[in-house]
């Protein structure tokens, strides 16, 4: 029996640990401009589009031309040491089986730019997983609801019945902005962040089906 709802996944801390990589690639391009970029700064911006995190680093709206530029270098360099830069992050593989097994449609709906979600979901073999994948890099990002709306619409799923996995306080904001429940999973914020997601836990292996089945039929 196919279960009526739809999965949209946000990719780094919830599918692959990609932190540690993008935290060094932005190191690396800023301080060619003489920008530090410190871990709390990181932190805080981790799972926001490229805009928004040199806005927080500036604490302005930078130069258009200088922002395209910083940014493209950013994600070739991040690009070019995916290869081996990456893991997967405990029971991601294991639900995403299990919600493919079930009949259940599945989408990415992540800031990262386009280049970042294929190189990444194909360092793996997952994107056969995926009817959908949905970059917000270019669009108005998290909390804002955008990126989850047309990932809801490209799997022709309501809202009301899509299950959004995130990481961040912004994707959980994001989520619930677009009549979308949320399981918010700590591996970037602490689970003290996620009192008000309507499912939190510490790693994705916390999850059970007995949860996952209450969420779909509630």
């Amino acid at each position: 029996m196919t279960l009526q709802c739809a999965i949209l996944w946000d990719l780094d801390g919830v599918i692959v640990d990609s932190g540690d990589l993008h935290h060094r690639s932005w190191e690396m391009i800023l301080g060619e401009y003489g920008l530090e970029f410190p871990y709390n700064i990181f932190q805080k911006s981790f799972g926001s589009n490229n805009d928004t995190v040199l806005e927080m680093v500036l604490g302005r709206k930078p130069d258009n031309g200088w922002k395209k530029v910083v940014s493209f270098r950013k994600e070739e360099w991040f690009c070019q040491h995916i290869h081996g830069g990456l893991k997967l992050l405990p029971g991601a593989i294991e639900w995403l089986q299990w919600f493919e097994d079930k009949g259940i449609p599945q989408a990415i709906a992540s800031s990262a730019p386009m280049e970042n979600i294929t190189l990444s979901l194909e360092e793996f073999h997952l994107s056969n997983f995926f009817q959908a994948i949905i970059s917000g890099n270019r669009i108005v990002g998290k909390p804002d609801p955008k990126v989850f709306l047309r990932a809801a619409a490209a799997l022709e799923t309501p809202a009301e019945k899509c299950i959004v996995i995130e990481d961040t306080v912004h994707g959980m904001q994001g989520a619930f902005a677009g009549g979308m429940c949320c399981i918010a999973v700590a591996t970037t914020f602490p689970i003290s962040e996620f009192t008000s997601a309507t499912i939190s836990l510490n790693r994705l292996t916390d999850l059970t089906e007995s949860q996952i089945l209450d969420l779909i039929n509630s």
